[in-house]
């Protein structure tokens, strides 16, 4: 049976589509698109629709190919760090998701058939290429000298697990720490070797960890390739800037190589002053994330929340969807089946809307935004199959009504 979704207002940075129209879909993939001045394929079904066709009216919201958030922390089902996978993401309008570094080699299984397989959001992953890594509240695979140790690094056995897997592994997730003294960071020399391997991008943490020294920036972007992506790009300190908020010259070096930023939020890894300070300087983020874990619900919120604040820094709406469905399918390479809406592509879209609503937005280091309207999702269409939201996961509870009369007894 196809699917019309009707009366919306498109938004697809892929093809350079925006405006009102209507997207058919068949089989979980995308086969027309009709605007009054622009038809893309498969359209006589939208022109007249035949008798088992579903009409889903979206009354003018906003509908876009389904988002992406390549940073989050989803293996909940080991440590007690992680969210469940379709919180972060169908719940949350996300069609589509990438653990980032989670689990290493030896929970890797686990991690595949506990959640990859299990959740109705698409799931991909970066993957530490350490033999263990377990994402904990008290960070033991730091503590307990697990995560520097060159011991924990084996790349034939890495290798063997991203061959087994290579429909999921998305590239490799390196918190670049090393023992005091040492020149080199075990895990990130183990995971260059394979990403250059398996031609799959590096996901580097900047930023620090507890117990561990962490390869400053001017070591670690060096060894950074086009493709590579630099999380947490406006972590204040630590990170790419200076502390007068000037881009480090290995940092600009790295951009002009390729390299790619994304916005890793977090919760003490994204300053609003540092990104309004990069933008204002033409440093803009390749992709936007949130790093979503346990700990950082009430800063983050959701993909939502990240985006109403990039658009309360200065980017267009279409600048900030772009970089959850373009620029992230093309960060992990799945531009061939995701971030637009290309007939053949699959039917992944996410619908949402402006809503009036004051809040302040904050960044998780003092920093805060006074925002009049948010971004709020209302549906999502995961391979052809629609799902109304009215709430997602980590919305804020709505406030009682005021003024309520107690019922009479």
């Amino acid at each position: 049976m196809a699917t019309i979704f009707k009366n919306a207002h498109l938004l697809d940075p892929m093809q350079g589509v925006e405006g009102r129209g209507d997207v058919l879909i068949e089989n979980g993939k995308i086969v027309g698109i009709l605007q009054d001045d622009l038809a893309i394929g498969k359209i006589v079904p939208i022109l007249v629709p035949q008798w088992d066709t579903q009409i889903i009216d979206l009354g003018g919201a906003f509908l876009s190919p389904g988002w992406i958030d390549i940073h989050t922390h989803v293996f909940n089902t080991i440590g007690d760090f992680c969210l469940p996978a379709d919180d972060v993401g169908i719940r949350s309008g996300v069609t589509t998701i990438a653990d980032a570094g989670t689990s290493g080699i030896l929970t890797f299984d686990a991690f595949r058939h506990s959640v990859i397989n299990t959740a109705k959001t698409r799931v991909y992953a970066f993957m530490d290429p350490s033999l263990l890594y377990i994402a904990t509240s008290d960070f033991i695979a730091h503590r307990l000298e697990i995560a520097a140790n060159p011991r924990n690094q084996d790349v034939e056995r890495a290798a063997a697990a991203v061959e087994a897997n290579r429909d999921v592994i998305v590239g490799f997730k390196v918190r670049p720490v090393r023992r005091a003294g040492e020149s080199q960071s075990p895990v990130l020399v183990a995971a260059r070797a394979l990403a250059d391997r398996f031609n799959l991008p590096l996901m580097v943490h900047v930023g620090r960890f507890p117990q561990d020294e962490v390869v400053p920036p001017h070591e670690l972007l060096p060894q950074l390739k086009a493709g590579d992506i630099v999380t947490h790009c406006f972590q204040p300190q630590f990170g790419l800037f200076d502390e007068s908020g000037n881009l480090l010259p290995a940092a600009r070096e790295a951009i002009d190589r390729g390299v790619l930023l994304d916005v890793g939020h977090s919760n003490a890894d994204f300053s609003i002053a540092t990104a309004k300070s990069a933008i204002a300087q033409g440093i803009l983020p390749n992709t936007l994330s949130t790093d979503l874990n346990c700990f950082n619900i009430d800063t983050v919120g959701s993909l939502a929340a990240v985006m109403t604040k990039f658009v309360n820094l200065g980017l267009s709406l279409a600048d900030v969807v772009e970089r959850v469905t373009t620029r992230a399918a093309a960060a992990i390479s799945k531009s061939d089946q995701l971030g637009g809406f290309k007939p053949g592509q699959l039917a992944d879209f996410t619908i949402f809307e402006w809503v009036d609503q004051e809040a302040v937005l904050e960044d998780g280091r003092g920093g805060t935004m006074q925002v009049s309207q948010m971004l709020k999702v209302s549906g999502v269409c995961r391979s052809g199959e629609y799902v109304a939201i009215e709430r997602s996961p980590f919305d804020p509870e709505p406030a009682p009504e005021a003024n309520q009369e107690p019922a009479l007894v």
